[in-house]
């Protein structure tokens, strides 16, 4: 590292004091640089908050939520609504510390959540940039390198996956590539620049508070100064080196503490150089938007180009000497200690805990690239065109494939909305998905009348700290207390209950009416589960108001108990009892209104519920005579009083769903029947 700068550089440099300076350098090179670095910005931040939050982004939002105290201890608390279980994260809290400053000024929103992520991702293309001019300053790269190198980062998949996700990949990937180039030009000259050390220092810091598996890089650093100092005996910066080695063994060996006492840190039993290598080599060429045995031909072709420029810069001892073994060994020498531990504990969970990897390997794909085009422009620019398809084919999948999508939280809040109402229990299950379920689902007018003392609930389920024998009679207390359950369920972290017991409780012993999935690859579910069977022999004997209206001597409605509403932003509870008077052979809908008829007489419809029973969960095809279904209804609610001189009834219709013919009503009790002959008219108050 002490070796003369090249000629050439010194000549740059070397200027007459006092000279005038002529000012002809073109201001394209810059303008194609801004061009580049606004490419990688754009790149991270268009369509920033497209995708849904997913379960581990979550854990984002809530370290960012957390007190200091707590956000820099990485306590995430666990809770079911009954109790709650401190745990210790497996991050510690530098990108927290900025995602809550940030969500403290400018909102909980995805975009501002993700934010620090995609600024990282710019960072990255910039310290890309700077890494490359070092290595043509120092003849270790060809001349074009560092342009070949950051269009790579600035279209990056694996910098667009992890710049749009609000975990702190991006930012150590970035960091580490900045922290090791303030480290080599502190030891680029004779001198040590003190400048760029503080620098380092500080950037080091923030990188190993980032990410535990920092460590991994730390003992290259810790090499790099250590052989800058040797050279010149300097007792003082070997005591400098001595303690940063200190601290990332201090930060290793609190990872290890925190990270293996909870059960984490592996996604595999074992690894090998045959799983490593093709999984690393694809996330940060074609990145996790691909299907690796069809695009490994590719990522073959970029390894090979990364080795061309590895091998390059270590092609004399005159290379070696002036640091072209830094990025290979940044790039080798985490992998080698990941498969050294791999033996005592298992580490590697997938190519997003190694990021630090990606910076060194696209600076040596863009060193491949530049030296075949200095050999022959023609043959390095089509290589770069054939990798950027790859990764534009990789980009568009990641956009619009549904098999690279994130679990789809808005529309399974969109679905929930309105359908939760007095008498219903929600269940999260798992509970460690509590607060990725808050976030998305409209739950705040659910706890604002709870807190009211509406027949309502949230709770978590398993229950934490308790037996699954315990939870399973704390839902049967549970379907006493209320009559229905929805269980909200993903899928993301199932340890709670890897083999399904709860939901299979549930069908032995609730009736499962509902079970909807969002999109075949997402893993969340809404289940509707009734503690009692809606079926009858005869009309219950508390129904408040037994009425009669007979549709084409087909179905009845036997009776209906209107609730109130507990809150004007939830529906309120309506029953409808059923009764069929001949099994019908085809599948009706029926329309439920309530209706003021103004002093003026004109009719103004307030609500109306448009729909088959149950929502087809339990279509009229499928009833039989001589009994009395009950179907629960969420019916929205009124705010407003009825004006003067009104009136308010509600109506009732029933229509064929397939052709959409309106069934005559072929008699009353209790009501009436409108002049069209199809609809049955009841009075809103009871009498």
């Amino acid at each position: 590292m002490g070796v003369n700068v090249p000629a050439e550089r010194s000549a740059t440099s070397s200027q007459i004091e006092g000279a005038p300076v002529a000012h002809t350098a073109s201001p394209w090179p810059r303008l194609a640089l801004l061009a580049l670095l606004l490419l990688a910005f754009a790149h991270a931040v268009i369509l920033l908050d497209a995708k849904d939050l997913w379960w581990d982004e979550s854990l984002s939002l809530q370290r960012a939520e957390e007190n200091l105290p707590d956000l820099v201890r990485g306590v995430l608390v666990i809770t079911d609504g009954l109790s709650e279980v401190p745990t210790i994260d497996q991050h510690p809290f530098f990108s927290f510390l900025l995602q809550g400053a940030l969500i403290r000024l400018a909102g909980d929103s995805v975009f501002v959540l993700r934010y620090v992520s995609a600024m990282a991702a710019a960072l990255f293309a910039a310290s890309t940039w700077t890494w490359g001019r070092w290595l043509v300053r120092r003849e270790l790269a060809a001349p074009s390198t560092a342009w070949w190198a950051t269009l790579l980062a600035a279209i990056s998949p694996f910098l667009l996956w992890y710049g749009q996700e609000a975990r702190p990949y991006a930012l150590w990937a970035a960091l580490a590539l900045l922290s090791t180039y303030l480290l080599v030009r502190a030891t680029d000259g004779e001198r040590l620049d003190i400048r760029f050390l503080a620098g380092f220092l500080a950037i080091e810091a923030a990188f190993a508070l980032t990410h535990y598996y920092a460590v991994f890089l730390i003992a290259l650093h810790g090499l790099i100064l250590a052989l800058y100092f040797l050279r010149r005996r300097l007792v003082a910066g070997l005591l400098l080196t001595a303690g940063l080695l200190l601290f990332g063994a201090a930060v290793g060996g609190y990872a290890a503490w925190t990270i293996f006492s909870q059960g984490g840190g592996q996604n595999f039993a074992s690894i090998s150089l045959r799983i490593l290598v093709p999984d690393l080599v694809n996330a940060f060429s074609l990145g996790l938007s691909v299907d690796l045995a069809v695009v490994w031909p590719l990522d073959l072709l970029f390894g090979l180009t990364a080795l061309a420029g590895a091998i390059w810069s270590l092609r004399s001892k005159a290379a070696w000497a002036r640091g072209g073994w830094i990025l290979p060994a940044a790039l080798l020498l985490p992998v080698a200690i990941v498969l050294l531990l791999d033996r005592i504990q298992p580490l590697y969970m997938n190519a997003r805990h190694l990021s630090l990897l990606v910076g060194p390997f696209l600076l040596l794909t863009g060193a491949g690239i530049a030296q075949l085009y200095r050999w022959r422009a023609w043959a390095g620019t089509l290589l770069a065109l054939v990798f950027v398809a790859g990764i534009g084919y990789s980009t568009v999948n990641y956009h619009t494939q549904e098999l690279y999508a994130k679990d789809d939280y808005t529309r399974l809040g969109e679905y929930m909305q309105g359908r939760i109402m007095p008498g219903d229990a929600v269940l999260y299950y798992p509970p460690s998905s509590w607060r990725i379920f808050e976030y998305y689902l409209p739950m705040a007018p659910v706890h604002a009348a709870m807190a009211e003392g509406a027949p309502l609930a949230v709770y978590g389920l398993p229950l934490l700290n308790r037996s699954f024998d315990e939870t399973y009679a704390w839902l049967r207390e549970l379907g006493e207390q209320y009559d229905r359950v929805w269980v909200v369920k993903s899928g993301t972290h199932p340890y709670f209950d890897l083999d399904g017991a709860m939901e299979g409780w549930l069908r032995d012993n609730f009736l499962r009416v509902r079970d909807a999935e969002f999109f075949s690859h997402s893993s969340l579910r809404a289940q509707l589960y009734l503690p009692e069977i809606p079926v009858f022999e005869q009309l219950p004997a508390g129904v408040t108001r037994p009425v009669t209206a007979e549709f084409g001597d087909l179905i009845r409605l036997a009776g209906f108990d209107a609730g109130t509403a507990v809150a004007p932003d939830l529906p309120a509870q309506l029953r409808l009892y059923w009764q069929v008077i001949s099994k019908p052979e085809r599948r009706y809908r029926y329309i439920w209104s309530l209706v003021e008829e103004r002093a003026t007489g004109e009719r103004v419809t307030l609500a109306l519920v448009e729909r088959e029973p149950y929502e087809g969960d339990i279509p009229t095809l499928y009833w039989d005579p001589g009994k009395t279904i009950m179907e629960f209804v969420e019916f929205p609610p009124l705010a407003e009083a009825p004006a003067d001189g009104a009136r308010r009834f509600y109506t009732m219709q029933l229509y064929d769903a397939e052709t959409q013919e309106k069934l005559p009503v072929t008699r009353v009790e209790g009501g009436t029947i409108d002049g069209d002959g199809m609809t049955a008219i009841f009075p809103a108050e009871a009498p």
